[in-house]
């Protein structure tokens, strides 16, 4: 039986959350602050831990961070409030497994915990026998658009070589993808195609798990291990947000790229390895050159050839391809028979930044196959920060040099905007609670509704 750890001062929405995995055969157990759920998490071996974001003596980062010092291997899901979306995505690139949206749906909740205890060994050590495998979801979908064929066009011309490719994107934005898409088209598609987040490894460990280690090199290191450099010999190594490791496992990756040899960590043996390495950064590695946290030299080896990956929100027709693809996956996992999106939900789409780019799409995606009543998803099962974005996007391209005075006076009813329809969704869309709270008449808050065309 599984063991899942919720950190959450909340005390009915942890115990609701107890006694649904109680009631799905998990073993769950509660720390209401984030010192509490420390203390648990360090006496007792837990397959996965929730944490809220924000606790009453923590927050959600430090959380994370503390529970990564600890064991790199469990999967975290992190509970947000959906104002939060933006800092969870930020969450997920340094190493939380997942999260999860207020108001939580059981059972999306559960659909989520067994995914990522699905697709891990359950009570694993502290010391992991296998690198993070970044998590794969269904068959790759190229698109259409055409900044995605220029990307396949390149991938398919470096394929055959053994060049170092240096694949440029987003979190989100399928990096993985077009990595095993080159593998796939290169003489090394029947070796191994080996993937790790350098993002989630904690330095300690990031020599072991690169280069491996010898039995007794360091207290926990119980047996010799392999790291991904000679798991992927013959193959393709991937590594994921590779600038986030430290100058001095840059030095020794530096190393091994160029004298093609690794030594285990506690070993003078040198290892030969014959790999072909595709590296992968959502950071602008010249800034980090500039700041002297990443090394000039490893730089230029790493980017022999590099591929730009857009953003969603840059390929706008394959937007739709996505959906499509989500949702059949989607009616799959969930026994459901969505037949696909309504024309207001598509304009929703369209018109969202995603800054969680394809990871959210999928997130959306699933969550209104499971809402929804009907045969296509509507606007209704839609997060209120999908169908309503916080920020308007003509607010960026604002300038000093604007000289318009429309463009202050859109950004009030902008506010005004946002405001009324916040308080509404507050007030349990009962508009003359809304009203009291806005300190207006009924009729005035009517009004404003129809004057800002707010469908709620």
């Amino acid at each position: 039986m599984a063991r899942i750890l919720i950190i959450d001062d909340d005390t009915f929405i942890s115990e609701i959350l107890r006694k649904h995995l109680i009631n799905h055969d998990y073993d769950a157990e509660v720390a209401l602050t984030g010192k509490k759920g420390i203390e648990l998490f360090k006496k007792a071996k837990f397959d996965l831990v929730v944490v809220d974001f924000r606790l009453p003596d923590t927050s959600g980062i430090e959380m994370l961070q503390e529970i990564r010092s600890i064991r790199q291997d469990v999967p975290v899901i992190i509970i947000t409030a959906y104002a939060d979306v933006r800092l969870a995505v930020k969450l997920m690139q340094m190493g939380a497994s997942d999260y999860i949206t207020k108001p939580i749906h059981q059972e999306e909740f559960i659909l989520l915990i067994n995914k990522l205890l699905t697709n891990k060994p359950l009570h694993m050590p502290a010391m992991p026998d296998q690198p993070q495998v970044l998590y794969q979801q269904g068959d790759f979908v190229a698109g259409k658009s055409e900044e995605i064929k220029k990307v396949l066009e390149l991938s398919r011309k470096v394929a055959p070589t053994n060049i170092s490719v240096l694949i440029k994107g987003e979190t989100g934005t399928g990096k993985e993808y077009i990595a095993r898409y080159i593998h796939e088209n290169s003489a090394r598609r029947k070796k191994p195609f080996v993937a790790i987040d350098c993002g989630a490894i904690p330095n300690d460990l990031a020599n072991s798990e690169l280069f491996g280690h010898i039995k007794g090199s360091f207290t926990g290191a119980v047996t010799d291990k392999e790291g991904v450099f000679q798991k992927a010999d013959g193959g393709t190594l991937f590594l994921d947000e590779v600038g986030n490791l430290s100058y001095e496992i840059q030095l020794k990756l530096l190393r091994a790229i160029q004298e093609r040899v690794v030594t285990r960590l506690g070993d003078t043996r040198v290892q030969k390895i014959d790999i072909r390495l595709i590296s992968a950064t959502n950071e602008d590695l010249n800034t980090g050159i500039k700041g002297k946290s990443f090394r000039e030299d490893l730089f230029h080896r790493i980017n022999e050839f590099s591929i730009d990956l857009p953003a969603l929100k840059d390929r706008g027709p394959d937007i739709l391809v996505f959906v499509d693809h989500f949702i059949r996956l989607a009616n799959e996992q969930l026994n459901r028979n969505i037949i696909g999106i309504s024309p207001d939900v598509e304009q929703v789409f369209l018109s969202y930044s995603w800054p969680g780019n394809l990871r959210e799409l999928n997130n959306v995606i699933k969550r209104a196959v499971l809402m929804s009543s009907g045969i296509r998803i509507e606007k209704e099962v839609l997060p209120p920060e999908i169908v309503f974005p916080p920020v308007p996007a003509y607010v960026d391209e604002v300038n000093a040099d604007s000289k318009s005075e429309s463009v202050l006076k859109n950004a009030m009813w902008d506010i005004e905007r946002q405001l009324i329809i916040k308080t509404i969704l507050d007030a349990g869309y009962n508009k003359s609670k809304a009203a009291r709270m806005l300190k207006i008449d009924r009729k005035t808050l009517y009004n404003k509704i129809k004057l800002y065309q707010i469908d709620i």
